[in-house]
């Protein structure tokens, strides 16, 4: 290949990406009735004032396209990304409803934000787009968005959990016994595992200790306790109905397994399902409640859980990470994104950054020196993620990849940082043996981006 074809590839494309940005930075939703979209992260902690809700919307979207009225098709899917910023359903009805009625430039806003975001889908398969393909900008977008669910990163198999541990929901890293230790759900087991793949029960659910699944686990070596939240599930083993929605936090001698207290959650009216832990420095420890969106918590000289924060804005809590000086606590949503709850001040609000950041589908979150790491494996391609904040701790500066799509990721989940890296499942809850995997929290060169992908393959055809 000569130089001079090298030089006009790579001298081509910042300018086609400037005038993507340049349309992206325009208002696109103008040319259509309806509300305008805040972008992902952009928002304080309040719901979007809008009278229906998602199930409304729902069946709004699929009337209006079953019945061929595709602006307001358009509007539905408007207020849908509006009340779910990070769902990328609602973005590809928004390009194809563009697309729809002729509206090119607003399709491509929305294909360039979900190609920034790192979605990997291929458009070109979804009929309504058929109008608007046949340019050099959406083939340059969707063949990004093709070319981002490439495996890419970091993730090396450590062990692989025994048979029996088929249903494992939490892990935490035990330095006094230089082991992890696996929680499961079916059989509120709590094993400690080698990583030659040894292990050895340490507790399991009986009528003494009161254990029912387990949620999450932490090991605090220093003060020698183990901390366990236990639910009340149907996928439990022992599982009464009368037990229904009860929840508790066990403590336990982490040397000897010895229980030394329990702390139930309050009774009311409501369902709970006590799920993963964040303990502060101070001792404090918090609770995610995986069937409301709440938090509890139970302070360091107290003994009793109690309800802490929550908002009726949230959807679906997954994980919780604190940081090291209790400054601030950050509550994973699958929906919604990151809430970040200032204890002391008690002020909460949404996790922002910059448009190339996508909260979705957060399965695990962990907090290392100033950094956010979180699994996705609610977003495709499923994916492991570190963010950078300032040093507010209420805003990402920069989005780093850890690792993207690999072979072995089959819902990801769940995690532990030990050292410089992060310990996870590759596949909780399938019928095979479960993976444990580990990625280095410093991706070096590892990571390629899409766009740098796609140029080298157009220099490599052009030889």
């Amino acid at each position: 290949m000569s130089r001079i074809n090298v030089v006009s590839i790579v001298a081509a494309l910042p300018a086609l990406l400037l005038m993507l940005s340049l349309q992206a930075q325009q208002t696109p939703e103008s040319e259509l009735a309806g509300p305008k979209a805040a972008p992902p992260g952009s928002s304080k902690f309040s719901a979007p004032k809008i009278a229906e809700s998602v199930d409304e919307l729902e069946q709004k979207s699929r009337q209006s396209y079953a019945d061929g009225k595709y602006v307001r098709y358009y509007v539905a899917n408007m207020k849908l990304h509006q009340l779910r910023p990070y769902e990328p359903r609602y973005m590809e009805n928004i390009v194809a409803a563009c697309a729809l009625v002729g509206r090119t430039r607003t399709a491509y806003h929305y294909l360039l934000q979900m190609q920034q975001q790192g979605f990997s889908n291929d458009l070109s398969q979804n009929p309504d787009t058929e109008s608007i393909r046949d340019t050099e900008v959406w083939k340059y977008l969707n063949d990004l968005m093709v070319e981002a669910g490439t495996p890419a990163g970091r993730g090396d198999i450590v062990f692989t959990l025994p048979a029996e541990l088929s249903r494992p929901t939490a892990i935490s890293w035990d330095e006094s016994r230089e082991r992890f230790l696996v929680g499961t759900e079916n059989d509120g087991t709590v094993v400690a595992v080698g990583q030659d793949g040894s292990s050895q029960v340490l507790i399991k659910a009986n009528e003494k200790n009161g254990l029912w699944a387990i949620r999450g686990l932490f090991v605090d070596s220093e003060n020698n306790r183990l901390w366990i939240s236990s639910a009340a599930v149907p996928a439990f083993s022992g599982y009464r109905d009368g037990d229904q929605g009860r929840g508790a936090l066990f403590e336990f001698d982490l040397k000897t397994m010895e229980q030394k207290g329990r702390f139930d959650v309050p009774q009311d009216e409501q369902t709970h399902e006590l799920g993963p832990i964040a303990v502060s420095t101070d001792g404090d420890i918090y609770i995610a409640d995986l069937a409301q969106p709440m938090v509890f918590r139970k302070t360091a000289r107290g003994d009793q859980l109690a309800a802490f924060v929550g908002n009726e804005g949230l959807v679906s809590l997954r994980d919780l990470a604190i940081s090291p000086d209790s400054g601030k606590l950050y509550i994973a949503d699958s929906a919604m994104g990151i809430m970040v709850v200032d204890p002391v001040q008690q002020t909460s609000a949404m996790l922002t950054g910059p448009d190339n950041l996508n909260l979705g589908g957060i399965s695990g979150l962990f907090y290392k020196d100033g950094n956010l790491i979180m699994i996705q494996n609610g977003f495709q391609p499923q994916r492991i993620m570190l963010l950078k904040l300032d040093d507010s701790g209420t805003n990402v500066t920069e989005v780093v990849p850890l690792a993207i799509a690999l072979d072995e990721f089959d819902q990801p989940a769940f995690g532990t940082i030990k050292g410089e890296e992060v310990y996870y499942f590759a596949n909780p809850g399938r019928d095979q043996p479960v993976k444990v995997m580990k990625t280095p929290l410093d991706p070096g060169n590892s990571i390629e981006s899409a766009e740098m992908r796609k140029i080298k393959k157009q220099m490599k055809a052009m030889q």
